[in-house]
């Protein structure tokens, strides 16, 4: 697994997309200089920053019961 980071806005990612991925798709991405390796520590404070995100607007809401209404 690679980590890789988009330089340029594509049809799917925006420019400064971070995505971890197979080697074999890593190094064709890159290839195409739209995208360049970045090391693993910048995905993992990417990712644990949205997933803290993401957890809280998880949150299940309470249901209203006929009485509340």
């Amino acid at each position: 697994m690679k980590c890789i980071k988009a330089l340029k806005d594509n049809n799917n990612y925006k420019s400064g997309h971070i995505s971890r991925v197979e080697d074999k798709e890593a190094d064709l991405k890159v290839s195409t200089g739209l995208w360049t390796f970045i090391p693993k520590s910048e995905w993992k404070t990417v990712s644990r920053i949205e997933g803290t995100s993401v957890t809280e607007e998880e949150t299940p809401k309470k249901k209203k019961t006929k009485k509340q209404k």
